[in-house]
């Protein structure tokens, strides 16, 4: 992935090549500072670790509140 700054148009490139082939990416994920000029690039806005930890979230919810329902059938019957 090729970071451009916006101050000064530095380009920055974080990518690895062994030959012809990529072995690693770097995506910018949490901000980047600039080599040349120190200025904060901001990271990317639509995240893939974002949408799974989305996800996650959600999974925990439900999995809780289950657990919530279950333990308030169980205390009604007893009652």
């Amino acid at each position: 992935m090729k970071i451009i700054c916006d101050k000064c148009k530095n380009i920055i490139n974080r990518d690895n090549y062994v030959g012809k082939t990529l072995v690693e990416e770097y995506n910018n994920v949490y901000g980047t500072v600039c080599l040349n000029c120190g200025n904060i690039i901001k990271p990317i806005k639509n995240c893939f670790l974002n949408k799974n930890e989305e996800l996650k979230i959600e999974i925990l919810k439900e999995e809780m509140r289950e657990k919530i329902r279950k333990r308030i059938q169980g205390e009604n019957k007893c009652l």
